[in-house]
């Protein structure tokens, strides 16, 4: 999340003029993240968030939109899409896609622990078993193809070794990406700013706007690279296996996904400092912005290319 858009309170207004309730007491942007534009907007009665994508038109974004809502449909704790008086929930604001979804009660925590580990892992594959019957499938815009055109966008701005790291692990996956394992709807991006807590319970998984088909253990990977993780970026090993233990007291894990594990958990620390490379040498003027340090995922990806199994 983040602003780059700016909006005023006449733009509020010929906003809701689509909705009932139409009127809002305060709003104000919401910094954290990198991707879209974010407000909080407090009514009356209930909060919302609006979000303005910066990247997507109008067609690509129903997924995103009807994904949500099977899922509040299926009682897992996600936002809402809110629709219009016309029962449409994504129109435009500033001549840009905009969606508004209800606000979940919660806060990021701050410190991560065993049981904070255990909840998240057990919710995300709740989430797995959740989607299986949702009849729409995403094509994954973050995938191997996505990482090797980046980087030879990237390429001549990057040091030699630099060079030599992205290219041989891009390699390496090129021969992993052949490998069946289980897949579904994937949240895609479950970092920490992405669950919200409520009296030390998940009280909500948000920001979806990643979401596509990919396999499981991907999904997982890329929570683990931040979840269970010191602040150097190593595994912790205490934190990794209640993350595990919690995924599997709701859906087994293959011994294929075993495994893969690391190989995935190396594809995820890839996707993040080509995207954070991405993000620094592409930055957007914006009003409120977040960029992120892309050499933290360069030392996950190093730490995770030493490592044999951290399923063993």
């Amino acid at each position: 999340m983040a602003v780059y858009t700016s909006i005023n309170s006449n733009d509020l207004i010929e906003w809701f003029k689509e909705f009932n309730p139409k009127d809002f007491v305060d709003f104000k942007g919401i910094s954290s993240g990198v991707t879209n534009s974010n407000y909080l907007i407090m009514m009356p009665d209930l909060n919302y968030i609006l979000t303005i994508f910066e990247h997507n038109n109008i067609e690509e974004l129903p997924f995103y939109v009807d994904l949500m809502t099977y899922l509040v449909k299926k009682d897992f704790l996600c936002p809402k899409p809110i629709e219009n008086n016309s029962g449409q929930a994504l129109g435009l604001l500033k001549d840009k896609p905009a969606l508004m979804v209800s606000f979940l009660e919660g806060k990021e925590i701050v410190t991560r622990n065993a049981k904070s580990c255990h909840s998240v892992g057990q919710y995300l594959a709740k989430l797995h078993l959740t989607t299986n019957n949702f009849p729409q499938s995403n094509k994954n815009t973050r995938g191997l193809g996505w990482m090797s055109s980046i980087y030879l966008n990237l390429k001549e701005f990057l040091p030699l070794k630099d060079q030599e790291i992205i290219e041989l692990e891009i390699n390496y996956h090129k021969e992993l990406d052949k490998v069946e394992l289980p897949e579904g709807i994937i949240h895609g991006d479950l970092f920490r700013d992405n669950v919200l807590f409520l009296n030390d319970k998940v009280s909500g998984f948000i920001d979806f706007y990643y979401a596509c088909n990919g396999t499981f253990i991907y999904d997982i990977a890329i929570a683990i690279n931040d979840w269970c993780i010191d602040e150097d970026g190593k595994i912790n090993k205490i934190m990794f296996s209640e993350f595990i233990k919690g995924y599997q007291s709701e859906r087994n894990l293959t011994d294929n996904e075993l495994k893969y594990l690391n190989s995935v958990l190396r594809l995820a620390a890839l996707r993040f400092w080509l995207s954070r490379l991405e993000d620094s040498h592409n930055m957007k003027d914006g009003e409120i912005t977040s960029i992120k340090n892309p050499s933290h995922f360069k030392n996950i990806l190093i730490d995770r290319q030493r490592m044999k199994n951290y399923a063993n």
